[in-house]
């Protein structure tokens, strides 16, 4: 399998979907290529060794790598940072146009604006992608602050929304991640989960070093380490709330390391209050912070308390139970599950100073033999659960389902949709509102059929059709069986096809191709196996390859094959056939059935008569 990854940082900038993940890709057998930015991050200013140019190739351990150009910038300024991000974007897009069609991409996120050149690569190439979300954007930019217009959340959350809907698969890393996302339409089988994994070569822990340990203030005291970004949305003012609460306990000591803007802050509030329990020691790189774990008796997780964290997994997380060291997680939610299911440590509330204090010296009274369990337990939670390699196997199966449908010859396909779509209500406009006046008489109003039904990938979207059966209904005002609503004249418009024209209107609105798989009721979807679920890699369509292999009289589960085979075999060749053969299905009015056998098979029926086995032939 081909694949190119799309991100705009990767190495030498720090990144945790870089050339790890690549590499990994690699030894299990597939060709990778990546397509990112000139390296800038985080300090904004362009790496030593680079200069900006239009396209830079390197190859980096056996990994090739494209660069384009963008605005370097990381810094406060929300015009600034748009820049950095909107010209990747266009860079990317420009450039991935340019290489070697791959099966699929894989795009890491944020920003939001890498979704740009997924959807160009997908408009004009059919390059499937899956779409990895570290951050739910809008959600976390007006959680954090960075953007506070509410139009621009409004825009952001719609872009958001395009992206989703175009992404053959989406990756979370968080159960509440996929809740999030599904509460805003996002189809549940389009959604996996798979927790991030932590740069496993840079955490090595040397033996301890009784004389270093004394150095560095660790001996004689159960120390807990803070490790990483110090900004606001870590709330670290708990932490020196708890130490002062712990003034009188005399092992107790906060050690925090890393970088940030709230570190001068809480620097000098530490001093202010005469906090001797907190130390704080200099940023150091991920490759030098195994000492520091190596001495610690215990690691700190802290986030502030907001929703949105509750489905928030922090990235240290992984790193401190790689490392085999007691956890203490302040983050509500999936966060806290997953330190539990490990039984890797203790959990306390967020911002609550007195129960951090309490965690703490509730850790601090083990006997080192219990404090070295909960650290193994997560360790070896780790390796079965949130590896590199655990991690980059689930996402390659992810990247396989994803790749499946994708073809070259999609773009044009969607041409001739929108070609011939147009052609024929040009053509078919006056006879079709003769027709719709037609039905409205003999068969009542509204004149169209609406209903849910599942698109590509699983997107709902309303099919349009025809009306063929009455509203009759008996004494008792239930609607009669769909045998005796469906009169003649509607069996007329089913045998002809009649009944499907308005579905160009679908078509033209992408929702739906000529030829594809016929979109069947929404709550078939919880029925389909893996293999059935890959007749949605494409736009479903008015006939198909099961409609000219035997329309209503095929078993469904054959039918289900012969969507999947189409899938798999998709071409213009394919296409032409099928639409050849539907003519003469059509005019033949061959395999049309009539009565009970149609509320049960025909799509108009769908889900009134679904009885338990029906998908069990």
């Amino acid at each position: 399998m081909r694949i190119l990854l799309i991100t705009q940082w990767f190495e030498p900038e720090p990144t945790l979907k870089g050339l790890m993940f690549a590499k990994e890709l690699q030894r299990l057998g597939h060709e990778v290529e990546v397509l990112t930015g000139f390296p800038n991050y985080p300090g904004g200013k362009l790496y030593s060794g680079y200069r900006m140019r239009p396209f830079q190739h390197e190859v980096l351990e056996g990994v090739p790598v494209l660069r384009v150009p963008l605005y370097p910038s990381h810094d406060q300024s929300g015009v600034r940072r748009a820049l950095n991000y909107g010209s990747f974007a266009v860079s990317a897009a420009v450039a991935g146009l340019l290489l070697r069609r791959p099966d699929v991409a894989y795009v890491y996120h944020p920003p939001a604006t890498v979704g740009l050149p997924a959807l160009v690569l997908n408009a004009l190439k059919g390059v499937p992608f899956v779409y990895d979300i570290q951050d739910l954007w809008p959600d976390t930019l007006a959680a954090t602050g960075m953007l506070e217009q509410q139009a621009i959340l409004n825009a952001v959350g719609g872009w958001m929304d395009r992206v989703y809907r175009r992404a053959a698969g989406i990756a979370v890393l968080s159960p509440g991640f996929k809740e999030r996302l599904i509460g805003r339409g996002v189809p549940e089988r389009k959604i996996t989960v798979i927790p991030n994994w932590t740069p496993e070569n840079e955490i090595v822990l040397p033996e301890p070093d009784a004389d270093r340990a004394r150095e560095l203030g660790f001996e004689g005291r159960f120390n807990v380490v803070f490790a990483g970004t110090m900004g606001k949305a870590q709330a670290l003012d708990t932490v020196l709330d708890a130490a002062d609460q712990l003034r009188g306990d005399p092992h107790p000591r906060f050690v925090m390391i890393g970088g940030g803007v709230e570190v001068d802050r809480l620097q000098a509030s530490a001093r202010a209050r005469g906090l001797s329990n907190v130390d704080f020691l200099p940023r150091r790189p991920p490759s030098q912070i195994g000492e520091i774990l190596a001495l610690a008796d215990a690691l700190l997780v802290h986030l502030k308390d907001d929703p949105l964290f509750e489905i928030t997994i922090p990235s240290k997380t992984q790193a401190y139970m790689l490392a085999g060291k007691p956890i203490l997680m302040g983050v509500r939610g999936d966060a806290a599950r997953l330190v539990e299911e490990a039984g890797a440590g203790l959990t306390f509330a967020p911002q609550d100073a007195e129960a951090l204090a309490r965690a703490v010296r509730e850790l601090a009274a083990l006997p080192p033999e219990r404090l070295a369990d909960l650290g193994e337990a997560g360790q070896r939670y780790y390796h079965q659960h949130l590896s590199l390699r655990e991690g980059v196997r689930r996402f390659a199966e992810v990247l396989e389902r994803a790749s499946v449908g994708g073809t070259a010859y999609l773009p044009f396909k969607r041409l001739l949709d929108v070609t011939l779509s147009l052609a024929a209500l040009t053509v078919l406009g006056v006879p079709l509102l003769g027709l719709a006046m037609v039905i409205r008489s003999r068969l009542g109003s509204p004149v169209m059929f609406r209903q849910q039904r599942p698109g590509r990938h699983g997107q709902p979207f309303t099919i349009y059709k025809f009306r063929s059966m009455t509203d009759e209904r008996g004494p008792d005002g239930v609607l009669l069986p769909d045998a005796r609503r469906l009169t003649p004249f509607g069996q007329f418009l089913r045998s002809s096809s009649l009944d499907e024209l308005p579905g160009l209107i679908n078509i033209l609105r992408g929702e739906m191709s000529i030829v594809g798989p016929r979109p069947l009721a929404m709550e078939y979807l919880r029925y389909y196996t893996e293999e059935q679920m890959l007749r949605h890699a494409v736009r479903p369509g008015i006939t198909g390859l099961a409609q000219i292999s035997g329309r209503n009289y095929l078993p469904f589960s054959r039918r289900l094959e012969l969507d999947v085979e189409y899938v798999r075999t998709l071409s213009l060749w394919t296409d032409l056939k099928i639409l050849l053969r539907t003519v003469g299905v059509v005019f033949s009015k061959q395999d049309v059935s009539r009565g009970e056998s149609v509320a049960i098979v025909d799509d108009i029926g769908l889900g009134r008569g679904l009885h338990e086995n029906f998908f069990k032939e």
